[in-house]
Parts: C-alpha cells; structure tokens; sequence
C-alpha cells in the first residue's frame, strides 16, 4: 500500500494514524505541492487536482481522503474505528469530522498556526481565527460524553482525524492557552499525544 503526500499535511496524518491504528503496512510517498517544484508529474494522473493525500492499494487508486478513510474502514473493518452497530454514534463520528474539515481546520490551523507559525497571512484574521478555535473547543467539549475519546470510550475516526488540527493549534501560544482552559479536550490531547500511532507519525511541531 502506498501514501502520497508530506508528513505535515493535517489530512496525510489522518489518513495515517487510521493505518497506523489499523496496523497496516504503507509506504509513505514524498509529494508536496507546496515545495519549491510542485507536483510531480506524474502525480495528476493518480490526483487530478493535485492535492494530497491519494492512496494506491494494489490497482485500486483513490483521492479524497474521506474517501481513503471510509474505504480502509470497509476493506480492513478490524480494528474498527467507527462504532458498530451504533448509528448515533457513528453520526458522531461524522459530525465531528466535518466539524474539523469545515471550522477547525480553516480556523485553528489556516488562520491561527500558520501565520503565527510561519509569519504568513491567514485565511481570516487572527482575531476571528481565535473567535471561531473557540467556538470549535466549546461544541467538541460539549459533544464529548465523558473523560476518554471523542465519541464513547473507544478510539474512533473522529479522534484521529481531528488530532493533527488540535496538534498545530496546541503548537502556537494563544492556542495551547485555549485548550487549557478546557480539562476534557487538553486531557484527551494528552492521552492521544501518548500512542504509539501519533508518535510513529510525529512531525516537527509534534
């Protein structure tokens, strides 16, 4: 099985702390569309639009990784990451993944921890990047039913799709404040930054 994308891409992670959880072997396949010569030329043949992550599983190839996700789930179902036999949980699960793709990630990491990480302008104003990280903080921690993951007491999609955003904002003074002003999702964090898939999968910012 073969990764294409960077390492410190919020959706390669993704994609490969399901692998990681899952226990299945992959190469990881250097492409980054932000480096200095783009996209490979080959690569639009296997991504059309030229975003990471895609996914090469013998002549399967597949982009989207929603799409990956929900692929590794049906074809390598043990160790399951979304709830068995539990639709409100898996519409949880769902949820909160959309709540990352659409609030925390254009918030936290696109308008908080790039431009503080690397100086650049964010998608939104930083103020307004904050305001909306905590908006994000206050409906994940009133979503979560107790003190051990997301959803329930078992480790699902939505925990691993939404570290890498929580990771990059915890990086950045204002957004490791923030998380600390909530116990549950600072002690979530903790506990998610302790297993042996994140730590496999670590990039420089953590």
């Amino acid at each position: 099985m073969q990764l294409f994308g960077r390492p410190f891409s919020v959706y390669v992670r993704s994609v490969r702390l399901a692998l990681e959880e899952k226990g299945l072997a992959y190469e990881l396949v250097h492409v980054d569309p932000f480096g200095p010569d783009g996209v490979p030329d080959w690569y639009p043949a296997l991504q059309p639009f030229g975003k990471i992550p895609a996914l090469r599983d013998g002549d399967l190839e597949l982009f989207e990784s929603d799409a990956i996700l929900r692929y590794l789930e049906a074809r390598y179902p043990d160790p399951a990451l979304t709830p068995a036999d539990d639709p409100a949980a898996q519409a949880r699960v769902v949820q909160i993944m959309r709540i990352m793709d659409n609030h925390a990630y254009p918030a936290m990491v696109w308008s908080v921890f790039v431009p503080l990480f690397r100086d650049t302008p964010g998608r939104m104003p930083l103020d307004q990047g904050l305001a909306e990280s905590r908006r994000v903080l206050e409906v994940l921690d009133g979503l979560m039913p107790g003190d051990g993951f997301l959803v329930g007491d078992r480790l699902t999609l939505a925990d691993t799709h939404f570290l890498p955003a929580m990771v990059f904002f915890a990086a950045v003074e204002p957004g490791a404040e923030m998380i600390d002003e909530f116990p549950r999702l600072a002690g979530w964090l903790d506990r998610m930054r302790a297993r042996p898939s994140v730590e496999r999968t670590r990039t420089p910012v953590g």
